[in-house]
């Protein structure tokens, strides 16, 4: 076991140092910085315009100011244009991913511009603070900008523009993890029904993935559990040092967990999930 726990502290943490997505859109936009800028304001308080260039504007929360050696410094969100081809490696696989995207998957490879949003100096945030600020400003981006999806690249997962419309943080019933959380499936080559399941966006914010490795379980019923615990995980971080089993398919089932490094790219410690020997892998030790 202590060997275990040495061989993990040289692994990965996963966390994102900035977080980004990028817009797609087949037009040059007209971005009007004091349009976005009262946009914005409507959404994360008070705010200001901290630069602009040709192709980027930045934007500082003044009410997310954090204290660094030196310098006061606020946290604040840049947008920037790019005319770079919007096919690449990250959006293939984010669109691998994307299983609640019904939209042409074409469509979007044949836009031309892609707006990049990325938060700096947001670190020092606490996780909950830093992606409330963050989904905020998106949406106030998002209202303004017609673009035919957003890739949400850390987490590999491409949603429509109108289902994140949606999805409103001033309504009751808005869910802060829209986009943050992924769950990803993946089949195991040469093996029938064998599979491993992950979230992706747990690490990247401070917390812990989740991943199992199984057979014969139907990937949706995992892929609710995967769900219900990741957002559990969210809302109570300080439970991941005590989850040692986790309730199964059915209310009998407790599946033991343990701290393994990732199966699947990006490297991270998660937290394995193991079904049972009726349902585990053949490889499972």
């Amino acid at each position: 076991m202590e060997k275990d726990k040495e061989k993990l502290k040289n692994v990965p943490d996963g966390f994102a140092q900035i977080y980004s997505v990028e817009l797609y859109i087949k037009k040059q936009p007209i971005l009007l910085k004091n349009q976005l800028l009262e946009n914005i304001k409507k959404y994360c308080g008070n705010v200001e315009i901290m630069s602009t260039q040709d192709k980027s504007s930045t934007f500082a929360f003044m009410d997310y100011v954090l204290e660094y050696k030196n310098a006061s410094i606020p946290v604040s969100i840049t947008i920037s244009v790019s005319d770079e081809d919007v096919k690449s490696e990250k959006l293939s696989r984010s669109l691998e991913q994307s299983w609640n995207y019904d939209n042409d998957k074409e469509s979007i490879k044949n836009c031309k511009i892609k707006i990049g949003v990325t938060d700096l100096m947001a670190v020092g945030l606490e996780y909950t603070k830093r992606m409330e600020l963050f989904q905020k400003a998106l949406y106030s981006i998002v209202e303004l900008i017609p673009c035919e999806a957003i890739n949400f690249h850390i987490t590999e997962q491409v949603i429509s523009r109108e289902d994140y419309l949606e999805n409103n943080p001033l309504k009751d019933e808005y869910d802060p993890m829209l986009g943050i959380l992924n769950v990803r499936l993946f089949n195991i080559e040469g093996k029938k029904n064998e599979y491993i399941m992950d979230t992706l966006g747990l690490c990247a914010v401070g917390l812990c993935d989740l991943q199992c490795h199984f057979k014969d379980l139907n990937p949706d019923e995992v892929s609710n559990i995967l769900y219900s615990y990741g957002y559990y995980i969210f809302d109570n971080p300080e439970a991941l040092d005590d989850i040692e089993a986790i309730e199964g398919i059915s209310e009998n089932d407790k599946w033991e967990c343990q701290h393994e490094g990732a199966l699947v790219a990006p490297e991270r410690v998660v937290l394995d999930i193991n079904p049972g020997k009726e349902f585990s892998s053949e490889s499972r030790s």
